[in-house]
């Protein structure tokens, strides 16, 4: 090996050769980012990673027949990320490295939603010649927006949420645009005396849900049902007089039309008048501070736009509140992560 690189030194002259090494270095970083996360989507959206934290170890002659995947592509997926060090291969079986059960915990979620918008990336071209436009030839994976989603808001969205809600003695809660049902599973077990539902317009995201609630309902305690959030159909007869109404990262969606969401605040006032609402919601971050501070936001926004999504800033968010006839009882704004959260009751 010190002969070859004595050779290519000789060949190309040291600083010559030491820049290459550099830039490949830098280009590879990006690439390689790219390789690793389409590899180990594989693993994670088909349960792989799940297993993996179970069982400790996969069969790979199990696993080939269980799925029916191709024993070479598959080959070269696990040898590959074996080689990034993200996964150990001892003869048939595999298992994660520590940097693997690390990718596996907390910024897992960031793979979910990434793949969620993979579709967007996927067909960028098209969407940059108008060829194809979001909503209509493009969507998400609305489930794994859902996961995604929930899984990164368990770092600190809903715990303040929660937090929220119990300290103001608060017993029924209604969530919208539910998603995964995270934010009230953790309400259901951190409080015996609440009862909560879920709703959601996506009927993949409700039928998710359905198989989640028939393993642990909290004892009639957590429900969900597809339903329209500006409609409000479809609700079951036996539902609690909520005191609660929550939405996180639910209303962004609709900013393009604000008065909808005002007009949305003003009817469930008038149908649930004692209700309490804690939203949480993503809040602008200034360019300049992310061009020095360069957090996932920066994707997460990426995500938006491409997606005709806005972020309100904390003000516009004020300002609908406002609108809406609430009064903010409580207030958690966090501009370096951008996000914030509000307590609410009719003024």
């Amino acid at each position: 090996m010190l002969k070859q690189m004595i050779k290519i030194i000789r060949l190309l002259g040291l600083r010559r050769a030491a820049a290459m090494k550099k830039h490949h270095e830098e280009g590879l970083k990006y690439i390689r980012g790219y390789a690793a996360t389409t590899c180990w989507w594989i693993l994670d959206v088909n349960g792989v990673i799940d297993r993996l934290e179970q069982a400790g170890s996969i069969s790979i002659k199990e696993l080939i027949k269980n799925k029916g995947w191709r024993p070479d592509i598959l080959d070269a997926v696990l040898e590959y990320l074996d080689g990034i060090g993200l996964i150990s291969l001892d003869g048939d079986v595999f298992s994660l490295t520590d940097s693997g059960r690390v990718l596996a915990a907390e910024p897992r979620g960031l793979f979910e939603l990434t793949y969620a918008y993979e579709p967007c990336f996927a067909n960028l071209e098209a969407l940059l010649t108008g060829e194809k436009v979001f909503g209509r030839d493009i969507r998400r994976r609305i489930t794994w927006v859902g996961v995604g989603s929930g899984r990164l808001c368990e770092q600190l969205p809903y715990p303040i949420m929660r937090r929220m809600v119990l300290d103001h003695g608060r017993r029924g809660v209604l969530d919208l645009g539910c998603g995964d049902m995270a934010l009230p599973i953790g309400l259901c077990r951190m409080n015996d005396n609440i009862r909560c539902h879920g709703i959601d317009f996506d009927p993949d995201m409700i039928a998710f849900n359905h198989q989640q609630l028939a393993k642990q309902d909290f004892n009639g305690r957590l429900s969900c049902s597809q339903a329209d959030m500006f409609t409000l159909e479809n609700l079951p007869d036996n539902l609690p007089d909520f005191d609660c109404i929550t939405a996180c990262d639910t209303f962004h969606e609709y900013l393009q039309e604000s008065e909808r969401i005002v007009a949305l605040l003003k009817t469930l006032q008038r149908r649930w008048p004692n209700a309490m609402f804690v939203i949480g919601e993503f809040c602008l971050q200034n360019p300049v501070w992310l061009r020095r501070h360069p957090t996932a936001s920066l994707e997460h926004h990426l995500f938006h736009q491409l997606s005709r999504q806005q972020i309100g800033s904390a003000q516009q968010w004020r300002d609908i509140f406002r609108q809406a006839d609430l009064k903010i009882a409580e207030e958690n704004v966090f501009d370096m992560i951008g996000h914030g959260y509000f307590a609410l009751k009719s003024a």
